[in-house]
């Protein structure tokens, strides 16, 4: 690009801005910009609207300096259909897109009269040469999703960016062709100016500006006339006409009624629309001057945010508030406040449990309806359950204070360990227990119309051997048995840890194992303090190596040889940016000797995994048939995500598909996981017609977040229990579609013919508990909620005390002393900075490879223990509002008592009691 070029693109960026919405083209400039940078565009479009998205998008495209850019940039105009944009940055021209301004205005006012009096549907298929193509096929989704005034909106949003200089000629054609009224208010040849002069004649006065008012819908229409919501799930299933299905009205019916109610049904029925049935029903039934108040529970953000759209856009037209907290939000608003002034409220359970727990909110009387998506998780002690627990204590203590209606929304309540229909009975009465349940409603009267709405995909098993031979695992293993030959001689007491039998390499087992070796070896102590140093620093790199290898082994079984070998190329090219002292240069040495040999094994075509080689037949097969074909393809682990995506792109006979990655947002020891935003962009990218036709992911997908339609399920070594079963292959929606579990492990084949077995028994339980005499059945729970409360009072236990003793914290590598537990402070909440010069003399930093700015932290450099052969990861630095201070994270560190020498370990701050002091300004000032 010349300069000139630059400069001109800079002065003409608000024409950019006010045309161009850059997610329709990031795909054809993704290799002009990083990951981060498309996934913070995206967020941008969706917090702030396409205009400040267009605005980052130019920003990040002004800052490039590889040569190519600009041209792609015309090219992804051009292919994206923004033609009218293409030519005027081709000629630095925009009189055409110039001239549009005027009938931009025009319809900005006619706005309100154009959503009360436009089908879309109607005039789409003209307007469709002035749109882009996902513009078009938006349309469509939203009028089918969330009626046709929330279709119009957006046409009007749409045809505000065309950069089309024919556009308000097409609309007026179409809307003359449909004989529709609006027409003669859109006046194309003297744009808002003829209409505003018609507008003074008419009226006999002078305006400055037109007011339309529109009658807004009568406040009694009731949902079953307009039930469509947006991004619900149910609505993509819902007949034209608009109104809940037969089977729907079954299922919300006993809830309507005022019983408490499990409604179990399959995923893609609609149970989101069936929990708005129950919930406009209950705030309806109350009398004048009454309010009732619900909280729907979601335990996933993305879940979360996709039910809180769902509420708001549904209850706010008819008049209800809605808001939703998670922990995204709650540093930002008051849960009380909240609460107290919203109709219905969006929570993370969690949320509800911690306002329980220190008073903000005194009780669940302040609620009139509690729903909980993905029920079954009310076990043990999960935030659901802890939430039921105060419930049941309340009623078992016949509290006078009213209590809540409960609901339980879920596609399988699960057996448990039961074997037989008596024991999963058992299992289902214990979930109503916990729920206080006295129905569980599934469709039995409308089961034909249910099939013709859900879809049970065809389960395939496919059955693939595994590499007759496989010289790399060798090679690895004997890596493996040298390192823990190394690790047993170091020390003869915990020498003794590594004498265990029976150990394979490459297993989920012997994953397990080395972490609990590695957790003895951080808090093993001896007399000698610098011999213990050495020893615990030594078998920390033995056994994180041998971690490193186990991994590597678990990619290679799943993926290709070549992934798991570059795995172990970046770890140990990480290992000599560290410290790489004497020991790791021993274990990089011995690696790099058979890195040739490992080179040549896993270049080899015939060491090509088998299982790659029947999922590549398995694609080619269905997207032959099928072309438009939708693949949802579920995997264990993220370093199998990454590395089957990056297989799918290399391999140029699958260059059909475009694989987009859903995972987690926790942190594993790979890496973190994905950010919110990068979630929603790899959703809205999958679900949206174009680009990505195969989603790779984690169990992340498997539960509650609203997929769109897809065919074909591949369970790629992918097996959970029978709740994880349905809920997986209820994915696959579409007519037709298909579910294949692919595995070299008939052990995994038969835990899923186990899983279908259970799915039997649950649906023969849930029949047999259904037939149940009433008072029965309400016996029979009204026992199980006594005799749990009598083993929850057995056990309850006072809150532990905070152990106020300052200990100290010591380096998990090498055991070099770090701070005082005295002198760290607590940072909104939930990070934790170290007081003092003296620290700063303890550790070492470099910058950091992934800098970022969140909430009120700048992410700058990683810290790093000082001592020259440690060097081990201590946490990030970080500047806070005006302050540069460390975060450290207590895994790496081992806590000694000072008075008895005593060391343990924790994996998170929660574990850890000790007394937490809030960090204070005035003491860095100090």
């Amino acid at each position: 690009m010349t300069a000139e070029q630059r400069q001109n693109l800079q002065a003409f960026r608000d024409y950019v801005r006010k045309t161009l919405d850059p997610t329709y083209i990031l795909s054809y400039m993704s290799p002009w910009l990083q990951d981060d940078e498309v996934q913070y565009i995206q967020a941008e479009k969706n917090n702030k609207g396409p205009m400040e998205a267009a605005s980052l998008f130019l920003q990040y495209l002004l800052q490039l300096q590889t040569d190519g850019w600009f041209q792609a940039f015309l090219d992804a105009l051009y292919h994206a259909g923004y033609c009218g944009l293409h030519e005027a940055i081709e000629n630095w021209d925009f009189q055409k897109i110039e001239k549009l301004e005027e009938h931009r205005l025009l319809l900005r006012r006619l706005q309100p009269e154009f959503k009360a009096r436009i089908n879309p549907t109607d005039i789409l298929s003209e307007m469709s040469e002035c749109l882009i193509n996902q513009e078009c096929e938006e349309i469509r989704q939203i009028c089918f999703t969330k009626g046709m005034m929330a279709g119009a909106e957006k046409m009007v949003e749409c045809l505000l960016r065309s950069d089309k200089e024919n556009w308000p000629k097409v609309l007026k054609f179409a809307l003359e062709k449909e004989d529709n009224k609006f027409s003669e208010l859109w006046i194309v040849d003297e744009g808002f100016k003829g209409l505003e002069s018609k507008a003074v004649e008419d009226d006999g006065m002078e305006i400055s500006s037109i007011q339309i008012f529109i009658q807004e819908e009568p406040e009694c229409q009731v949902l079953s006339q307009n039930p469509c919501l947006p991004s619900d799930e149910s609505c993509n299933n819902l007949h034209s006409s608009l109104k809940p299905r037969n089977y729907q009205l079954e299922l919300a019916l006993p809830a309507q009624k005022g019983k408490n109610t499990i409604i179990c049904a399959p995923t893609g029925c609609g149970k989101t629309f069936v929990s708005l049935l129950i919930c406009e029903h209950h705030l309806r039934s109350f009398p004048h001057g009454q309010k009732g108040k619900v909280v729907f529970f979601a335990n996933q953000i993305p879940v979360y945010e996709q039910q809180e759209t769902v509420f708001s856009r549904h209850f706010e037209r008819l008049g209800y508030s809605v808001a939703g907290v998670s922990g995204a939000t709650t540093e930002n608003v008051s849960v009380q406040h909240i609460i107290e002034n919203y109709d219905i409220i969006i929570l993370t359970p969690q949320i509800l449990v911690n306002s329980l727990n220190n008073g903000t909110i005194p009780s669940l009387s302040v609620f009139t309806l509690m729903i909980f998506d993905e029920c079954h998780n009310t076990s043990k002690n999960h935030p659901y359950n802890q939430i039921m627990f105060r419930y049941l204590d309340h009623k078992l203590g016949q509290s006078p204070d009213p209590l809540p209606q409960v609901i339980g929304l879920t596609a399988s309540v699960g057996v448990g360990d039961a074997k037989t229909v008596d024991e999963a009975m058992l299992h289902i009465c214990k979930l109503c227990a916990a729920l206080d349940v006295s129905v569980i409603a599934t469709v039995r009267d409308n089961v034909e119309e249910l099939e013709q709405v859900v879809y049970k995909p065809q389960k395939i098993f496919r059955k693939v051997e595994s590499r007759t031979t496989n010289t790399f695992k060798s090679i690895i293993s004997q890596l493996m048995r040298e390192t823990e030959k190394l690790a047993k001689n170091v020390s003869e007491e915990l020498g003794k840890l590594f004498q265990i039998q029976n150990r394979e390499f490459g297993t989920q087992k012997y994953e397990q194992w080395i972490v609990d070796v590695h957790k003895a070896c951080m808090v093993f102590q001896m007399a000698d303090k610098e011999e213990e140093s050495r020893i615990c620093r030594v078998l920390f790199l033995y056994t994180s190596h041998l971690r490193k290898y186990n991994d590597a082994l678990i990619i290679s079984e799943d993926a290709q040889m070549k992934d798991a070998l570059n795995y172990l190329k970046a770890f140990f090219h990480d290992v000599r940016e560290a410290a790489f002292d004497e020991t790791e240069q021993d274990l990089t040495r011995n690696f790099e000797e058979k890195l040739e040999e490992l080179e040549n094994v896993s270049m080899d075509p015939s060491n090509e995994n088998p299982k790659l080689r029947d999922l590549y037949l398995i694609l080619q097969e269905e997207y032959h048939l099928k072309p438009e074909t939708k693949t949802i393809l579920f995997v264990k682990t993220r370093a199998l995500v990454d590395a089957l995506k990056k297989w799918i792109e290399e391999n140029p006979a699958l260059s059909f598909l475009k694989p987009g990655i859903l995972t987690g947002r926790g942190k594993t020891n790979q890496a973190t996981g994905m950010t919110l935003p990068a979630q929603k962009y790899a959703l809205e990218a999958f679900r949206a017609s174009g680009d990505n036709n195969i989603l790779i992911a984690t169990s992340v997908a498997d539960e509650g977040i609203d997929i769109a339609q897809c065919n074909l399920v591949i369970l790629y070594e992918y097996v959970g229990n029978v709740i994880k079963m349905i809920q997986t292959r209820g994915r696959g929606r579409a007519r037709d579609s298909k579910c294949f579990l692919l595995t070299s492990n008939a052990d995994v084949i038969e835990k899923e013919k186990a899983n279908m077995f259970k799915e039997k028994i649950m649906n023969e339980s849930i029949s047999r508990l259904q037939a149940w005499d009433k008072i029965k059945f309400e016996e029979k729970v009204h026992h199980i909620q006594m005799q749990e409360k009598l083993i929850r009072d057995s056990q309850h236990k006072p809150q532990p005390v905070p152990d106020k003793e300052n200990k100290k914290l010591l380096c998990g590598k090498c055991k070099a002393f770090a701070c005082y537990t005295a002198d760290v402070r607590v940072v909104e909440k939930s990070h934790y900075t170290v007081l003092g010069e003296a620290f700063k003399e303890r550790f070492v930093s470099k910058p950091h490879p992934k800098p970022k700015i969140y909430d009120s932290f700048e992410k700058k450099a990683k810290i790093f223990c000082a001592i020259q052969n440690c060097r081990h990861d201590w946490g990030i630095h970080v500047k806070y509002k005006t302050f540069e201070i460390p975060v450290i994270k207590i895994e790496s560190f081992v806590v000694e008592d000072i008075a008895s020498g005593a060391q343990n370990r924790h994996s998170k701050w929660k574990d850890f009691r000790f007394e937490r002091i809030q960090f204070d300004p005035a003491e860095m000032s100090n």
